[in-house]
């Protein structure tokens, strides 16, 4: 399921009145970029390309740009899904435009600096797509983290495990989990469905943002937890979670959970019939919950080395919630 385009997804108002109002709140997210490398695959693009276009009209500004190209192109911002869709399809990924090495490192921070310092659109609260294929080189990028976290950016990324070129993924990695975003890594098959279920399945609002690092074998739960979907109410809740912090190898061994309300009814457990699999190193699904329950969330982890690794945990509503605190940033 995905969310009804023909619904208004404007926020509730907020229930204590005597909050003031913070400088940048989520109902003001009214941007997305979709940024995708010039060496992606096809697929993987069209289906970002789909749902990005299908959900524009959640957003005030939307904008792309293809980068990694020998010609640097300029982000491009659109006021209707139209524009934006003419603009996605004109500017296809093509290799033939590319480096055409095996060693130059991604242009993506490049891109990055100027969407953040572009003055005529709003960022506060934006969602950014990132489909990338050539590793950038940086390996400090904490002033342009700085400046994401400083605008409630959130960072959403796919990495193909089998990169055109570069030679650094950490910091996307690190890009993502600063900013309460995720990233997966994935290739073939599962990169395009990983893409797609990130561009169809993060909703407007999170409300749980938890990273978890373990070792070994053992479980973890997520504290209990109650949706913004008001009491009385059901509805549709979108969730992700991520197991590696790089390319997927053979010290992750497994991973299992169940959600259910504390009265003991477990709503989902992965896997299972009703569940989508792990693309690469994430699962993501949805489900339905009652505004009137708490839930819990337990997780069971099995990996064959004590070396660290790291769970995220990610849930979204269509009803308003106020942003999540961001993990430490030193």
């Amino acid at each position: 399921m995905l969310l009804n385009k023909n619904k208004k997804y404007s926020p509730n108002d907020r229930k204590n009145n005597s909050v003031p109002p913070a400088a940048c709140l989520p109902y003001q997210n009214n941007t997305v970029l979709y940024a995708y490398s010039t060496d992606i695959d096809y697929y993987t693009y069209y289906y970002g390309v789909d749902a990005m276009v299908f959900y524009a009209q959640l957003y005030t500004t939307m904008a792309n740009v293809r980068f990694d190209t020998k010609q640097e192109e300029e982000i491009e911002y659109h006021r209707d899904p139209l524009s934006l869709n003419a603009s996605l399809w004109a500017h296809q990924p093509d290799p033939s435009l590319g480096y055409g090495d095996k060693t130059t490192g991604s242009n993506l921070y490049k891109i990055l600096k100027k969407f953040l310092n572009h003055k005529k659109v709003p960022i506060c609260g934006a969602l950014v797509y990132i489909a990338v294929k050539r590793y950038p080189d940086e390996s400090d990028v904490s002033d342009i983290i700085s400046q994401l976290r400083a605008n409630h950016v959130f960072v959403y990324i796919v990495v193909d495990s089998i990169p055109s070129g570069g030679s650094n993924s950490a910091t996307l990695y690190e890009m993502s989990l600063l900013t309460n975003g995720y990233c997966v890594f994935a290739t073939g098959s599962d990169l395009t469905n990983a893409f797609s279920s990130i561009t169809g399945m993060v909703w407007p609002y999170q409300f749980i943002a938890q990273n978890f690092v373990v070792s070994g074998s053992g479980q973890i739960e997520v504290p209990a937890f109650k949706t913004p979907i008001p009491p009385g109410n059901a509805d549709a809740c979108s969730f992700a979670i991520t197991v590696q912090n790089h390319t997927l190898d053979s010290s992750f061994v497994s991973m299992n959970y169940t959600i259910e309300s504390t009265d003991g009814i477990v709503v989902f457990e992965y896997p299972g019939n009703q569940s989508l699999p792990l693309h690469g190193t994430a699962q993501s699904d949805y489900f339905h919950l009652s505004g009137s329950l708490s839930y819990k969330w337990t997780i069971y982890f099995d990996y064959n080395t004590d070396a660290p690794q790291i769970i995220e945990c990610r849930m979204y509503s269509a009803f308003y919630h106020d942003f999540l605190p961001l993990p430490d940033f030193k």
